[in-house]
């Protein structure tokens, strides 16, 4: 059986982190593992300063919400499908990525949670992985170790999950992720992903 892990957020829809600091007015909220390379501190961060702008959960959905796929993704997305089981492998919260899921035709979501209080202010985050990312090719490898994996990520933190697939694309990287990519094949469009699992 074939698997595609894809990232979400730069590869099939924008960053949301950064949309959300534009339009909260609240610039902390685009800080990334570059400022505070510790994920569970940067998360608390963020919970702390929406919680402290008075701002619930269902709000910054709503502003989500108002993000569009990029394009062509749908697209990618439907042609992957004809050959691969397609699981979607973020960093992203499954509440924020519910407004998208619609549209690449509700693949396999795997991300994390947040809890809310009863007032819908996020509490706590839950994390779908120990390790990163690269827990997802593991999983597949243990439950069916004869699947061919291709994984496509943008950027830092998905280079371990490309690098351990059968074959893996970096999806227009920043130049700081390119620096740390090594040998990983670096595309600008999904036409040369499916054009090179197609040959």
């Amino acid at each position: 059986m074939k698997f595609a892990c894809i990232d979400m957020e730069g590869v099939l829809i924008p960053e949301i982190w950064p949309f959300l600091a534009q339009k909260t007015g609240l610039p902390t909220l685009s800080r990334t593992t570059r400022e505070e390379p510790d994920y569970n501190k940067l998360v608390i961060n963020r919970i702390e300063t929406l919680n402290n702008n008075n701002l619930k959960l269902s709000d910054i959905v709503r502003e989500i919400s108002k993000l569009t796929i990029l394009p062509g993704a749908l697209e990618f997305i439907t042609q992957l499908r004809k050959s691969h089981r397609v699981i979607l492998v973020s960093d992203v919260f499954q509440q924020m990525a519910m407004p998208f899921l619609s549209a690449p035709r509700d693949p396999e979501l795997r991300c994390h949670y947040f809890k809310c209080d009863v007032n819908g202010f996020i509490s706590s985050a839950e994390y779908s992985r120990q390790h990163g990312k690269i827990d997802v090719i593991n999983e597949i490898r243990e439950s069916r170790p004869n699947s061919k994996i291709l994984a496509v990520g943008d950027a830092y933190n998905d280079i371990e999950m490309i690098n351990n697939a059968d074959k893996g694309f970096l999806f227009r990287p920043s130049t700081e992720t390119v620096e740390s990519a090594g040998n990983i094949k670096i595309v600008q469009s999904y036409t040369e992903i499916l054009e090179s699992i197609n040959n």
